[in-house]
């Protein structure tokens, strides 16, 4: 699936950033093409880059209490975040540094569907900010999440799985409510996704928000819809109370695809199952204890979307890391970083699709690029955006996509230890 035709997070810098697109205020989903940033505010923070804000840390520096809040939301450090947020909050309930922390813990819970909770934090903003039209647009939609029962897991035990391939994503057996059906994989989808023909297969039917949502396109789409799983079962391991964003059967991400695996599992499913190992032979293996890997790359959150590192030249980049993205794309910050290949390649047109209709981007393509994710990779073609499509690609170097993930199997995506690791290639 195109990257643009997915959900991704969208923290928003607030209050001290400009910002291409939209107002200044927090959204906890949005298209891709919308401007999602990490929510740090950079008066406090050395970077709006995750891993350069940690990397600070062993070199002594002092990072005020809300950018330590932050941080360990980022880390996915649950408890010490919400104490260290809820402690900012306390200290100036009104105050701009206690909005800042709310929209983090806003952000965290509905990274782990604790929607309620992700709700009650939105109440609380509008509060202080009563008119912020952003606002009152995600309220809809948090306030129809907050009416069912929050995610959970409900058990877990080590299974392995076979996967399969259509359109250049990655597709895993589930159980949906008692039906067999098998489910794209995407990190990059803040909330997970079904078509309609699917939700009414199911017996699900759709409740509407009046939440409008921007993509990349910059077209918006109004009335996001939502049904909720009761239980899904991915190896051994059962999910409840799983929401679905419903699509037209047309949208471009299930064009192609056929009958029985229209349905995107996002974030919160994903990162609930714990560990992921994806082997060469296309078996995914759940939940199973990460062993001791001779290389490894961090993980860390910007809001809902997993952040990570790749390599060129033996310099550490920060890349978005998303595998629902069929090709991985270079952003304009790589472009900056690195003039001499911008010269070398072509100028041409780079099509974005988004739900409400599709735009170009300038771009210039090379033949190929050498990467490292763990192992050596070649991005071939290799596409370099030459303006900003999202907030993270303002400081992110490329949109890491599963073409490259491919080429580094096998790999293991550990949420548990915020590690994606390699284990030495059979």
């Amino acid at each position: 699936m195109d990257v643009a035709h997915r959900f991704q997070t969208a923290h928003l810098k607030r209050l001290k950033c400009p910002l291409r697109y939209l107002s200044p205020l927090p959204l906890a989903i949005l298209l891709m093409g919308s401007p999602p940033l990490a929510a740090q505010d950079v008066s406090t923070c050395v970077s709006p880059d995750w891993f350069a804000v940690q990397k600070t840390q062993p070199a002594g520096a002092r990072l005020s209490p809300l950018c330590v809040g932050e941080l360990h939301a980022a880390e996915d450090h649950r408890e010490a975040a919400e104490s260290e947020l809820r402690a900012v909050i306390a200290g100036d309930p009104q105050s701009t540094d206690a909005y800042e922390a709310r929209s983090t813990l806003e952000h965290l819970y509905f990274r782990i569907g604790r929607f309620r909770d992700a709700n009650a934090q939105i109440d609380a903003m509008l509060r202080t900010h009563p008119t912020a039209p952003d606002l009152l647009n995600l309220r809809s939609l948090l306030t129809l999440l907050a009416s069912y029962p929050n995610f959970s897991l409900a058990k877990s035990s080590p299974a392995s799985v076979r996967t399969e391939m259509f359109g250049g994503n990655v597709f895993a057996p589930v159980t949906v409510e008692g039906a067999a059906r098998s489910y794209m994989l995407d990190t990059g989808m803040s909330i997970s996704m079904m078509t309609r023909s699917e939700a009414k297969s199911l017996g699900l039917t759709p409740r509407a928000s009046t939440t409008s949502m921007n993509d990349i396109s910059g077209l918006a789409s109004h009335g996001l819809q939502i049904v909720e799983v009761d239980r899904l079962v991915v190896g051994a391991t059962e999910l409840r109370h799983i929401p679905f964003m419903v699509v037209e059967d047309t949208h471009g991400a299930f064009v192609g695809i056929p009958d029985g695996r229209h349905g995107i599992l996002g974030i919160q499913p994903l990162a609930a199952l714990g560990i992921l190992a994806f082997h060469k032979d296309g078996t995914l293996s759940l939940g199973q204890k990460a062993g001791h890997d001779s290389k490894s790359v961090p993980l860390l959150f910007a809001g809902e979307m997993p952040l990570s590192q790749i390599a060129y030249h033996d310099q550490l980049l920060t890349v978005t890391f998303d595998m629902g993205a069929t090709q991985t794309t270079l952003n304009p910050f790589f472009g900056k970083l690195h003039p001499e290949l911008l010269k070398e390649g072509q100028t041409e047109d780079h099509t974005m699709n988004g739900v409400s209709g599709s735009t170009t981007q300038r771009s210039v393509s090379l033949r190929h690029i050498e990467l490292v994710f763990g192992r050596k990779v070649d991005l071939a073609p290799a596409t370099i955006l030459l303006n900003q499509t999202t907030g993270t690609s303002d400081y992110s170097a490329a949109n890491l996509g599963y073409d490259l993930m491919q080429q580094a199997r096998p790999f293991t995506i550990d949420f548990r230890r915020m590690l994606i690791t390699f284990p030495p290639a059979q």
